[in-house]
């Protein structure tokens, strides 16, 4: 029998979103846990994320979970880099921190919310590291931290077993996220993962989806060529518009042409103004 792809949002969310004992191992792995600061147990919590305020988009994230009375945890596979992933990141953090108040919680007694991404494209093309893990710090004085919300981000495709020195299973998640394919049979999995218990348990996970997951996972691989395509074309068109810099008249007008084409995409008009530096009333009228 065929795999299914892991880092597809389906069968990620069917590999831990559904196995607590999964989910433990990755969050002890990507956060390198040792000891008694391990985790023993997580409740998995909705994965929706209410806004703040009516009228504000809702987002949806793969697995959100909480350990013990202390942590935070959501956790998300992103397929593709785009221009606003870090900060939709610190947004979801934002709004669980914030709701987490709103629920009665003193600023004192405010919990420590990790945002665990990984993700299958590399977005640091400057240096060969692929773990990225981001706190709130005193610049020139990185020790001097102000705790509350930590972000992990682990870059896929630069990730090298033979040459990683980091922990057995962090080691072992990464190559079963980067070596397992859509259409793979067991020949051409690590053997290495079908030793491991925990790898073992979520490669079968990988061979079995209901038809429900059948046809979310086919319909996943559809906006994923489209979202692609949507990337592609805001990178197109910011190119476009830099190549025109220098000439005031034509950089106005490829600005109007670039938030035009944005709006007829669905973009909202916060993210157009980011890329074409109009304001949302001007984009507005356009």
């Amino acid at each position: 029998m065929q795999y299914y792809d892991p880092k597809t949002d389906v069968v990620f969310k069917k590999v831990f979103g559904e196995r607590k004992n999964l989910t433990i191992s990755l969050l002890n792995a990507v956060l390198k846990l040792e000891g008694d600061k391990r985790i023993l147990d997580v409740e998995y919590l909705p994965s929706e994320i209410i806004p703040l305020s009516d009228g504000k988009r809702r987002s949806v994230v793969d697995v959100k979970c909480k350990a013990g009375d202390d942590d935070f945890f959501i956790v998300e596979m992103q397929m593709y880099w785009s221009f606003d992933y870090l900060r939709r990141v610190q947004y979801n953090c934002s709004k669980l921190y914030a709701s987490l108040y709103n629920k009665g919680i003193r600023y004192y007694q405010m919990k420590r919310i990790f945002a665990v991404n990984i993700l299958n494209d590399v977005y640091q093309n400057d240096n060969d590291n692929n773990y990225h893990y981001y706190k709130m710090s005193e610049v020139g004085n990185p020790a001097s931290v102000i705790p509350g919300i930590e972000i992990l981000c682990i870059e896929l495709p630069k990730f090298k077993p033979q040459n990683y020195a980091q922990s057995k299973m962090l080691r072992l998640w990464q190559t079963f996220l980067t070596s397992v394919n859509a259409g793979d049979d067991d020949d051409s999995i690590p053997d290495e993962l079908f030793e491991n218990d925990e790898t073992k348990e979520a490669l079968e996970l990988c061979k079995n989806l209901t038809e429900d997951e059948q046809r979310l996972y086919d319909g996943f691989w559809d906006l994923e060529s489209l979202n692609l395509d949507r990337e592609n074309t805001v990178k197109e068109l910011a190119r476009t518009e830099a190549r025109a810099e220098g000439r005031a008249e034509g950089r106005a007008e490829a600005m109007c042409e670039t938030a035009r084409k944005l709006r007829s995409m669905g973009l909202p008009l916060d993210q157009i103004a980011a890329v074409t530096n109009l304001a949302p009333d001007e984009i507005a009228k356009i």
